[in-house]
C-alpha cells in the first residue's frame, strides 16, 4: 500500500552537514518541475488511484527553497489534495520573511522541521557551515507568523551537534567522519546548551528533539572498508524497508529511487515521466528490490545497499557517553 510520497523538489543545498553524504545531490538534475508534480499529484488524486496517499514531505535529499516554483507546488498540492498532510523540513537558512507568512497564512503545510545544531555560530558552523545568525532570525520571525496565523503548527527543531557525531563516530569506529580531515577542530556543543538557547524564544508547545546518530555520511568509509561495522551485512536489517514498501522517493528529474538514504538516486525503479506511479509501484524492479531486501541479499542489490551498515543509527551509551565529555566545558576547541 502506497501511503507516502516523498518529493525532492531539489538536490541541491546550501549546508554542508557532517552527517551527509559529499556524494549527495551530485548528479545534475537539481530542481524537481512544477509539471512533473502536477503529474503525480494529478494521478494520486484520481478517484480511481487504489491507494489512499495521506502525506507529500516535499523536502526529500536537498533544500526545497531553492525550487523557484515551492509555494506554487504547494498551492496546488493543497488545492487538489486538501486533505493531505504536507510535510516540510528545511534548515531555515534560504527562509525569507515572505516565505514564511505565506506558508502559514495561506496554510500550505501540515507540519515542519528544522536542524539546529549547536548551541552558537561556532558550534552551529561546525554541523552545517551556514550562518547561525540568519537561521535563527529566520526560524524567530517564521514562530512570529506561526503565533499570529496558526499558533498550533506543527513545528519541531532537531539536534544533533557536530562534535557528539564526530565523538560518537570515532569512539564507535576509531576512524573520523569522512567529513572531518585530521587535526580539524570542533567546538563542544550539546544537546541541552542548545535546547537552552532555543528556549529563550522557542514556545513550550514547539518539539525540541534530540537526534540520533547515523552513518550516511560514512557509506563511502563502509564500502571500502575503512569503517569496520561489527555486525556483518548478512546479519543487519534494512532499517527502511518498512518505508521501501510504503512511499514514493521522486528525485528532480522524475527518477523513482530507493529511498532516502539512497543519497545519489543510485538504485532507480522507473521514471515518472515514463510511466505511472502505480506502474513503477507494481513493477517488477520494484518488487525484487523489496524481495532482496528482506532476504538481505544486500551484495546482490550492489551499492548504496551493499553498504548497509552505513543506513544504521548509533549512539554510545549514555554512561560512556558522559564520562567522555562531563569534564568538557560548552564552547571548547575539540581537535580530532
Amino acid at each position: 500500500m502506497l501511503k507516502c510520497i516523498n518529493l525532492s523538489l531539489s538536490n541541491r543545498c546550501n549546508a554542508k552537514c557532517i552527517w551527509c553524504p559529499k556524494s549527495r545531490g551530485t548528479k545534475n538534475n537539481f530542481d524537481l518541475s512544477y509539471d512533473i508534480v502536477v503529474k503525480i499529484v494529478d494521478e494520486i488524486s484520481n478517484p480511481t488511484f487504489p491507494f489512499k496517499v495521506d502525506m507529500i514531505h516535499v523536502s526529500e535529499n536537498g533544500e526545497a527553497l531553492y525550487n523557484q516554483d515551492f509555494l506554487k507546488i504547494l498551492r496546488y498540492i493543497k488545492k487538489k489534495l486538501p486533505d493531505i498532510s504536507i510535510n516540510f523540513l528545511s534548515n531555515f537558512g534560504l527562509m525569507t520573511a515572505e516565505i514564511s507568512e505565506t506558508l502559514l497564512k495561506e496554510k500550505l503545510l501540515t507540519s515542519a522541521q528544522v536542524n539546529i545544531d549547536g548551541h552558537n555560530a561556532g558550534s552551529y558552523k561546525a554541523a552545517k557551515e551556514i550562518s547561525f545568525k540568519s537561521v535563527i532570525k529566520n526560524v524567530k520571525y517564521f514562530l512570529q507568523m506561526r503565533e499570529k496565523y496558526d499558533p498550533n503548527f506543527d513545528f519541531c527543531i532537531n539536534v544533533m551537534p557536530a562534535a557528539e557525531y564526530a565523538i560518537t563516530v570515532s569512539q564507535s569506529f576509531h576512524v573520523l567522519p569522512d567529513r572531518l580531515e585530521p587535526g580539524s577542530t570542533i567546538p563542544f556543543s550539546t544537546f541541552e546548551s542548545t535546547k537552552q538557547v532555543l528556549r529563550r524564544f522557542v514556545p513550550d508547545n514547539v518539539r525540541i528533539r534530540h537526534s540520533k546518530s547515523g552513518l550516511w555520511s560514512e557509506r563511502k568509509l563502509v564500502a571500502n572498508g575503512t569503517l569496520k561495522f561489527p555486525v556483518p551485512n548478512e546479519e543487519l536489517n534494512c532499517p527502511l524497508i518498512d518505508r521501501v514498501k510504503s512511499e514514493a522517493f521522486i528525485a528532480p528529474n522524475g527518477d523513482w529511487y530507493a529511498c532516502c538514504l539512497d543519497d545519489n538516486n543510485d538504485l532507480v525503479l522507473g521514471n515518472v515521466l515514463n510511466s505511472s506511479i502505480l506502474e513503477i509501484y507494481n513493477s517488477s524492479s520494484r518488487r525484487q528490490l523489496i524481495e532482496k531486501l528482506e532476504a538481505r541479499k544486500f551484495d546482490e542489490i550492489g551499492y548504496p545497499c551493499n553498504a548497509v551498515a552505513a543506513c544504521q543509527t548509533i549512539s554510545l551509551p549514555t554512561n560512556h557517553y558522559h564520562k567522555l565529555t562531563s569534564n568538557i566545558p560548552i564552547g571548547e576547541n575539540l581537535k580530532f
